[in-house]
């Protein structure tokens, strides 16, 4: 049997999922490791409104010692984290980055068994199928 990237490359959802990064086109099924941040994209629950999200693209930021507002400069999360060695932001951030990901393929997993989204074959009657985003 041939391994699902093979078999299935391409998909869509059946309907539109409500946000303004996913829509109903039909595109590359994005690797989850290769191409991560589309892979977040298409299947997060929540990408848009996410904390988790949200903290780990602050994490990079203290990690890259990127300027932040003065509002930010003042929270807790900023006293935290600036004053945190870079080797232990980098420790956050992978740690982070496994519940994205488990968020990620659990969703992923309920939209096939909801029949929420589509896997498509690569061609359709001898037509290639679109695949932007990939």
């Amino acid at each position: 049997m041939k391994n699902l990237s093979e078999k299935s490359t391409n998909f869509k959802y059946k309907e539109h999922p409500g946000d303004l990064f996913r829509g109903t086109a039909i595109v590359s099924l994005p690797d989850p490791y290769k191409n991560q941040e589309n892979f977040w994209i298409w299947f997060h629950p929540c990408f848009q409104t996410s904390q988790d999200v949200a903290v780990l693209n602050d994490l990079y930021k203290y990690l890259d010692d990127e300027w932040f507002d003065d509002d930010v400069m003042e929270t807790d999360d900023y006293n935290y984290y600036s004053t945190m060695p870079k080797d232990q932001i980098r420790d956050e951030i992978k740690s982070l980055e496994q519940v994205i990901y488990q968020d990620c393929f659990e969703n992923f997993y309920h939209l096939i068994l909801e029949g929420k989204i589509e896997l498509l074959p690569k061609y359709t009657r001898g037509i290639f199928a679109a695949t932007t985003y990939g």
